[in-house]
């Protein structure tokens, strides 16, 4: 993603909770224009990032031709790919494929054979097809700040907040201008791990089609991998000190008081089942809900102008026995959270080694490599808050 395109998604999410702040005031004209407004800038943003995939390496934009050798490239790829996947034998031509990769540059330490180091590069179309059937479960990534690298371990440097003073006035031509305040940095640093898991898969499965294989791996890699960043994610949430809403108010005095305007304007609310059940029962003194339908998104639901968004109780559970309290998260968690991405989806498989050989099927090992690490700790709210009452 480049600066602009990145600088376009931020406002248009500013643009958004400015709608919903709009929306939460019953000032629905103006919400309108700025629902609006972020769906020009989203169209914008779409485009610049269609410009920049079907760019060279060189920023000049593919020829006809070159586009379409592309094209024919990483067909030759996924099928080389599904070749391998089914253990069958390579051509020369074919191994130098799966080496290089789709874009023909070379992919060192991944090889099609099980006993090497690595695995097989997903296609990009499956990469594609597992991160839209993500996008179809509760996943938190979206969320937060995702930061592609290509080192095993490394660092960021992010300013810290801190209390800025106002420059000094001269009060005379020939006065030495004073010293200011200088910004302070931090260093957020990260080691790449692996994260992998392995099923079997049975043969008549691989006897069919390609098409078969890829809702297959698609299935299931990508629940996993929703599960597992899911999971990592709340483990750096849940390590926040958490505060007792006493009810629905301190939801309100957190946006409201607690955290810094600018991360209040982008802030979500992020809840368990429980919690949602709890504000969903919620009405103001004329028997109308609290929570609301976003406008700009009909199936999401709002409060205080913010989004709602509910994880499993299976994932982030409620609390006690006698008393129960479920988790609420408030505030950004694009500020609060950061991922660090190495390369993409990898794959491996056997048909002799494990019980493979035995049970006549093919044992299928998939990698995903990343790094989790905590920004702005001011950034979210951490609150629970008691539902025993709607439960």
């Amino acid at each position: 993603m480049t600066r602009e395109e990145r600088e376009l998604r931020n406002q248009i999410s500013v643009l958004k909770a400015e709608a919903r702040n709009l929306v939460a005031e019953d000032k629905l004209k103006e919400a309108k224009a700025k629902a609006k407004e972020a769906e020009n800038l989203t169209e914008k943003a779409d485009l610049l990032a269609k410009l920049e995939d079907e760019s060279n390496l060189g920023g000049i934009p593919l020829s006809k031709g070159e586009k379409k050798d592309l094209e024919d490239r990483k067909a030759l790829y996924r099928k080389a790919f599904f070749k391998a996947f089914r253990r069958q034998k390579l051509s020369a031509d074919e191994r130098q494929m799966l080496d290089e990769g789709e874009g023909g540059g070379t992919v060192t330490g991944l090889h099609e054979t099980p006993d090497e180091n690595g695995g097989l590069l997903l296609p990009q179309d499956v990469q594609t097809a597992i991160n839209q059937y993500k996008r179809t479960l509760s996943e938190l990534e979206p969320f937060i700040t995702v930061t592609p690298v290509t080192t095993l371990s490394g660092s960021r440097v992010y300013e810290k907040v801190a209390t800025m003073t106002p420059l000094e006035e001269l009060e005379a031509d020939d006065q030495d201008i004073p010293e200011t305040d200088n910004p302070t940095f931090e260093k957020v640093s990260y080691k790449i791990k692996d994260y992998g898991g392995w099923l079997p898969v049975p043969k008549d499965l691989l006897d069919d089609s390609d098409q078969n294989i890829l809702a297959y791996l698609t299935q299931w890699f990508g629940k996993k991998s929703v599960v597992t960043r899911n999971t990592h994610i709340l483990s750096i949430l849940t390590a926040l000190t958490p505060t007792a809403f006493a009810d629905y108010k301190a939801i309100k005095k957190a946006l409201n008081v607690t955290l810094d305007p600018m991360l209040a304007a982008s802030a979500i609310i992020v809840t368990n089942q429980d919690g949602f059940q709890y504000l969903d029962t919620l009405e103001d003194k004329n028997g109308k809900p609290l929570l609301q339908a976003d406008v700009t998104q009909p199936t999401q639901k709002l409060f205080a102008g913010k989004p709602v968004h509910v994880i499993g109780n299976n994932v982030l559970a409620t609390t006690g026995t006698d008393k129960k309290l479920a988790p609420i998260f408030v505030g950004s968690l694009a500020d609060a959270v950061v991922m660090f991405e190495r390369q993409g989806y990898q794959i491996a498989t056997t048909d002799v080694g494990g019980t493979a050989w035995r049970k006549n099927r093919t044992e299928i090992r998939m990698i995903e490599r990343e790094d989790f690490r905590q920004i702005d700790p001011a950034a979210v709210v951490y609150g629970k808050i008691d539902v025993t009452s709607v439960l």
